[in-house]
């Protein structure tokens, strides 16, 4: 059978801006070896990048399987010291692009084959690619066609024909909500919780006969509401946003200098060891002008698509109840970054990819912050749905 390859409109356009990108993919983060790759840097026999290749490449003795079999070495800047001093790989340069390990020859592009098609993305960690996501006005859009098999290993997905028919309802309904410009944001993601929530009632059999149904009454009731009114209903809980935004803006501190310079310039001055009320006063200070910026709901609503096309699959790891979570977390401390910088920066376009760029790599390649987020927000008295839907009123 032909496969076939989904991708968004804009997936080809991608080229590596090299020596001119403002923040290198070879800093701020472990960069893998395969063990192909290491191998055969470890015998490389060309004598001009011979013994910089030893002395550059580790064994990483944690690795879970071959696509993390080694690691390069990084210097006090937190570079991969086999950058030169234009910040050019110096195995392309020396070797060419065919000897590059999986990982820098991928980056920031993002494969995956679930049944016959194949997947293909970008990923917002790299600042380019984040320009040609976050800044299509008119939305994201995918286009279908035939398939150009990848020559590196890429993973795979299979899914038996009710589960794909059940993955593919919830993953069209989030994309739709998320892509419903009549209301905010933040109502969007509250109508995509009331439709998770449902699901949490329900056994995994019914949800898989009830969710073409009820996909289709929540969309409806959406179009329905000409206000955001059932937003109303919430209050903001700033109780739980305040340390949320101490532990991600000011205890998690990561290898991305641009990201590190952001958290620290947030809510200046405030004090998150006391409940005084000047976070909630800041929050307050602002959120008329993030709220009303069309611009920014752009951006963000293009985020939060890319986010569900590459990391929602629906597996036996991961449902959409805990996907929701983990989109909902997302979304909160990216809120928290925008509103607390807004004193120091503008919301226009180049402001808005560099936040979001720098959040991307440092958080969704590092499951720490998740999964202290998440302990944060649990409660033994809700679910985790209700505990995250509680977060989005400001």
């Amino acid at each position: 059978m032909q496969k076939t390859e989904l991708k968004p409109s804009y997936y080809d356009q991608f080229a590596c801006i090299g020596s001119k990108c403002e923040d290198t993919c070879c800093a701020g983060w472990k960069i893998d070896i395969d063990k192909k790759s290491y191998q055969k840097y470890k015998n490389e026999k060309n004598p001009t990048i011979r013994e910089e290749l030893k002395k550059n490449t580790q064994r990483n003795r944690q690795s879970q399987n071959d696509l993390q079999y080694g690691k390069f070495k990084l210097d006090a800047d937190g570079k991969c010291t086999m950058l030169d001093e234009e910040n050019l790989c110096t195995i392309q340069k020396t070797l060419g692009e065919k000897a590059l390990c999986r990982t820098c020859m991928v980056y920031p592009r993002q494969n995956i084959q679930l049944n016959q098609a194949i997947e293909k993305s970008l990923d917002t960690s790299c600042p380019e690619a984040a320009r040609l996501i976050l800044l299509n006005k008119d939305g994201i859009n995918f286009i279908e066609d035939e398939a150009i098999q990848p020559n590196y290993w890429i993973e795979h997905v299979e899914k038996k024909d009710n589960e794909y028919a059940y993955f593919w309802c919830n993953r069209i309904f989030f994309i739709s909500v998320l892509q419903h410009r009549k209301h905010s944001i933040e109502m969007r993601l509250f109508l995509i919780g009331l439709y998770i929530k449902k699901m949490e009632s329900l056994s995994l059999k019914e949800r898989m006969q009830q969710a073409e149904k009820l996909s289709a009454y929540y969309i409806s009731l959406l179009d329905a509401l000409e206000t955001d009114e059932l937003l109303t209903s919430l209050e903001a809980n700033y109780v739980l946003q305040q340390p949320l935004a101490d532990f991600f803006l000011k205890e998690f501190h990561t290898n991305s200098m641009r990201f590190n310079e952001l958290a620290d310039q947030a809510f200046k001055d405030i004090d998150f060891s006391v409940e005084d009320g000047t976070f909630k006063a800041f929050i307050k200070k602002h959120a008329p002008t993030y709220t009303n910026d069309e611009n920014t709901k752009i951006i963000l609503e293009n985020y939060l698509v890319n986010l569900v096309f590459v990391k929602y699959f629906e597996t036996n790891e991961q449902t959409n109840i805990q996907f929701f979570s983990y989109l909902m977390i997302h979304f909160v401390l990216l809120r928290l970054l925008i509103i607390g910088n807004m004193d120091v920066l503008e919301l226009n376009d180049a402001n808005m990819v560099r936040i979001i760029q720098a959040f991307s790599k440092a958080c969704t390649h590092n499951s720490n912050y998740f999964t202290e987020a998440t302990r944060i927000i649990s409660s033994p008295e809700y679910s985790l749905t209700s505990q995250a839907m509680n977060l989005l009123k400001i």
